[in-house]
């Protein structure tokens, strides 16, 4: 299923985003799970020349964060102007330009090699102390493709999905469809609302029951969400474990709840994030072997993305993306992508399988880059990135 194309993103929207893309300038472009509408928000960045998001600002706001290993930073942008204000905006100071992100993709994918190392390294102590760790990788994509061509095509074929395309000096250029809600607040019945989402196996199988390394590395999660929250001093309920397919690969979903009195929304944001989901557990383990083993940052992958609106906060796992930037290759002006994605380790994991499931979670975006009238070059060593 997919939302209409010319409803999703507007020409206005296109325009502002292509001009803050052009010029440097913080924004985003996002749409809420199960809506067929984009919203703009752009902001300029302080005086510091940053764009730190404030948790305390009630202002409506987007925001996305590192991974925990690498940085803890939260970006954010702020709804200053929509995209008819910074279409004035511009018009009116037309030598504006921001300063261009000091990160840079990767030009070439992960290593299997690395990988293979990595994931012998990771169950090597797996198999001995028991545990889950997450393996994440990348892939290293050139395409002549627009990027607002992408993201069209991409937002609407994930139409269940948050999505999101955003620029920011700190991060770079993101896009992303992710699945996994971190938690979202409702103000009018008290209620917190999040998931389990773990456990994967391709949507073609035709296995009807799931194997034992996925139903529990699907109750780590389920056990750690819930002990958190409790920790909070709220109620939790925990609802019946669903399947939730995206695009190539099946998961795990067991929707969870809590209600009591929250004094500080953000406190139980950082105590969930990273959950065992994309870390793994015991969490701390976890996250130096993945600092250790990985060949890579993860930059923004498995971090937080979302936004503060209307008094409410929708909160999650940054997913089913990838970190961009404008570049050359063999005189072709185009964009370079590192696509990332991670799968959970237990002790009987299989390393092909492991490599198997993360291929298949790049699949829908790499298809998205890779339409019929684009150029795309895998592990574009010679590429050049343009400021």
């Amino acid at each position: 299923m997919s939302v209409s194309r010319d409803m999703l993103i507007t020409p206005l929207q296109t325009e502002a985003a292509e001009e803050c893309l052009r010029r440097n300038i913080p924004f985003v472009l996002y749409a809420m799970p199960g809506q067929d509408t984009c919203r703009f928000m752009a902001s300029l960045p302080n005086s510091d020349g940053e764009c730190r998001h404030s948790h305390t600002d009630n202002a409506d706001s987007f925001f996305i964060s590192r991974f925990i290993a690498d940085e803890p930073y939260m970006a954010g942008i702020s709804h200053d102007m929509d995209e008819g204000g910074i279409i004035d905006f511009i018009a009116s100071c037309p030598d504006v330009k921001g300063a261009p992100s000091a990160e840079l993709p990767y030009l070439t994918s992960t290593r299997r090699i690395s990988y293979n190392q990595a994931f012998e390294g990771m169950t090597r102590r797996l198999k001995k102390e028991g545990g889950k760790v997450v393996l994440s990788r990348h892939e290293s994509i050139f395409t002549t493709r627009h990027l607002l061509d992408s993201a069209l095509d991409y937002f609407s074929s994930s139409p269940s999905t948050f999505r999101y395309l955003t620029y920011t000096p700190e991060t770079g250029i993101w896009l992303g469809a992710t699945p996994e809600l971190l938690l979202e607040t409702d103000p009018h019945s008290g209620e917190i609302r999040t998931m389990a989402l773990a456990g994967t196996r391709p949507s073609d199988t035709e296995e009807s029951e799931w194997d034992t390394k996925n139903l529990m590395e699907h109750g780590v999660v389920v056990n750690f969400i819930s002990d958190i929250l409790r920790s909070h001093h709220l109620k939790v309920d925990t609802g019946g474990t669903q399947e939730i397919t995206a695009g190539a690969v099946t998961h795990l979903c067991t929707p969870i709840t809590a209600t009591g009195t929250v004094n500080d929304i953000t406190a139980i944001i950082n105590d969930l994030n990273p959950t065992p989901a994309v870390a793994g557990f015991p969490r701390d383990k976890a996250i130096s072997e993945i600092d250790y083993f990985e060949t890579h940052q993860r930059r923004c992958y498995s971090g937080i993305v979302g936004v503060h609106e209307s008094n409410e906060w929708h909160v999650f796992v940054n997913l089913r993306c990838a970190f961009t930037a404008r570049a050359t290759l063999d005189g072709a002006e185009g964009w370079l992508f590192n696509i990332y994605a991670g799968g959970g380790l237990m002790p009987d994991s299989r390393l092909d399988d492991e490599w198997d499931e993360t291929d298949r979670k790049m699949s829908a975006l790499r298809s998205t880059l890779s339409s019929s009238s684009s150029a795309v070059t895998v592990n574009p060593t010679k590429a050049k990135i343009l400021y």
